[in-house]
């Protein structure tokens, strides 16, 4: 019986349970008069009714819709050039061993600089404008799509490389028909890697130096002493990212479907 129950309930059963419970403890908290005080932590009414409010209100210069779109702009625009730039430097570097010797100190001291620590001469060189904080998106978003596309292209199978140079493929045939497919798990997950560090850092950027954003908001909302602001922009924030991830890992199972047949739990 146990059994079946198990089989029966799907990972997206156990995950709304959980946050059933969280929104429960998240009520009783604050429904208990005197246990937690509104402006620590407004209750769940309290959030959905500022909601309301900034889907239709203008705060801070534009709606919860305008400061959306403008975060999800700056945020397409540096992960775009993260994963266009990022994703071939890879391939080359996995391609090319002395190359890769070369490059690999350098990005190596580069990428451990937090993207956070790019705003100020960021701004300095550009200003507090939508392109700093597309920059630091792009300086997130960049390593993950290094770091994997080149494990991905330098972990390929030998044996498949020498069998096709057996059968006479050429350089670039090889890459293009056998390296790139193999390595495609692995690009992807760096992708993913890569949207989610730009997602994060776009928003810390907003807040650093943003004027309008879901970052700008929560701020904004700080500067006026609006907790239920804040939460709003944090869970549009989280919600977003969810949304989008979600989509991506959809696009695998449909651009790499012998990957998802690998990883397919048994039945």
């Amino acid at each position: 019986m146990a059994r079946g129950l198990q089989r029966s309930a799907s990972p997206a059963t156990y995950g709304s349970v959980a946050l059933a419970v969280l929104l429960l403890a998240w009520w009783l908290a604050t429904a208990i008069p005197g246990l937690v005080p509104p402006r620590v932590l407004p209750s769940p009414a309290d959030v959905v009714i500022r909601l309301g409010s900034l889907i239709v209100e203008p705060f801070s210069g534009s709606t919860l819709a305008g400061h959306t779109v403008a975060s999800l702009q700056r945020w397409l625009l540096g992960v775009a050039a993260g994963i266009l730039v990022g994703v071939p430097v890879g391939i080359i570097l996995g391609w090319l061993p002395p190359l890769r010797a070369v490059i690999t100190p350098t990005f190596e001291l580069l990428r451990y600089i937090p993207p956070f620590a790019w705003v100020p001469i960021a701004v300095l060189w550009l200003g507090a404008s939508t392109t700093t904080q597309a920059l630091i998106v792009f300086i997130a978003a960049f390593p993950a799509c290094v770091i994997n596309a080149q494990l991905g292209v330098s972990q390929v199978d030998g044996i498949l490389v020498r069998a096709a140079r057996t059968l006479g493929a050429g350089s670039a045939t090889m890459l293009r028909r056998v390296v790139l497919p193999a390595a495609a798990p692995s690009i992807f997950t760096g992708i993913r890697i890569a949207v989610s560090n730009g997602w994060m850092a776009l928003v810390g950027a907003e807040l650093v130096v943003g004027k309008e954003g879901l970052g700008f908001l929560i701020s904004q909302g700080q500067i006026n002493d609006s907790a239920a602001t804040i939460l709003v922009g944090m869970m549009t924030i989280g919600a977003l990212g969810f949304l989008i991830d979600a989509g991506l890992q959809r696009s695998q199972r449909v651009l790499l479907p012998w990957k998802s047949a690998e990883v397919r739990p048994p039945e």
